[in-house]
């Protein structure tokens, strides 16, 4: 634990803590997303993948963190960037080798168009998280939440769909899409809760970019809008009526969010709700 960090709920709270802040609800979140892209299209994932996309979205969320670890050090005031700062050498060193065994294994055990793929998706990763990195000193926002959205649902959906081979279909656009509005609505929530901290850490986010007001009314737009769609393809594609459905309780969760921000905000129950909705697909395993 750091320093004069202290947790009210003892040491499971603290272990649910260091969960979150390892980003291990996300890279979970990640793989029911996955699962739910292998159930909608009836492909056979290789076994590998699994481990592969974990990996992926791991190092994503933690070169970020690492980054706005450095950006206020242990003046930060979020948990998440000062344990990342203070373990930075532990964390860049573990990074990397999750980065290149991910690598090693799509190459080994994947479909080389997976691979092709999924190298030019992290060599995208990398220069964005270096101009983030640059930008930060000049005051440049990058929109983090929209890009880190698009990384987080092309590194899931790419196998999938190349497993799938056939032209893109109504159904998969839609699915895609709709992920798409709700991992972006999800940031930007993310955003809003936290527009505090980031103030005061100077983190650039869309909310101490645009503003609260901004912020919360695009973050309802993405969200009615996911939610119409996964009602509109629920009821029109019925042999797809599950999936969909499942969407839009998950958008309906994430609205949950903005309607009672106040009852959310408490013990950062926004953060429990907003990574762990991204756990339902795993209903369809049921």
């Amino acid at each position: 634990m750091i320093p004069g960090e202290k947790h009210k709920n003892g040491i499971a709270g603290h272990l649910f803590q260091l969960f979150q802040a390892f980003s291990l609800d996300v890279v979970v979140g990640s793989l029911a997303i996955g699962f739910f892209a292998v159930q909608l299209l009836h492909v056979h994932p290789n076994p590998w993948w699994w481990l592969v996309l974990a990996l992926s979205v791991w190092v994503v969320y933690t070169g970020d963190h690492l980054l706005d670890g450095f950006q206020r050090k242990q003046a930060a005031t979020m948990f998440r960037h000062r344990i990342h700062y203070r373990f930075r050498y532990l964390f860049m060193v573990v990074l990397l080798l999750a980065a290149l065994s991910a690598v090693v294994l799509t190459r080994v055990f994947l479909d080389s168009r997976i691979f092709q793929g999924g190298f030019a998706l992290g060599l995208a990763a990398l220069v964005y998280l270096g101009l983030v990195y640059l930008a930060r000193k000049r005051g440049f926002y990058f929109q983090k939440e929209l890009v880190i959205s698009l990384f987080y649902v092309a590194g899931i959906w790419l196998a999938p769909v190349i497993w799938q081979g056939s032209s893109f279909s109504y159904v998969l656009i839609a699915g895609v899409a709709i992920l798409f509005l709700l991992a972006w609505a999800e940031g930007l929530i993310m955003a809003c809760f936290e527009h505090e901290y980031d103030s005061v850490d100077k983190t650039h986010s869309f909310s101490t970019f645009y503003g609260l007001a901004r912020t919360k009314k695009l973050s309802a737009v993405l969200l009615i809008s996911a939610l119409t769609f996964s009602l509109v393809v629920a009821f029109s594609k019925p042999v797809f009526q599950r999936e969909f459905i499942l969407l839009a309780v998950l958008s309906a969760f994430l609205i949950l969010l903005l309607i009672f921000p106040s009852f959310f905000k408490q013990k950062g129950r926004y953060r429990l709700l907003g990574e762990f909705s991204f756990w339902l697909p795993f209903v369809l395993m049921i």
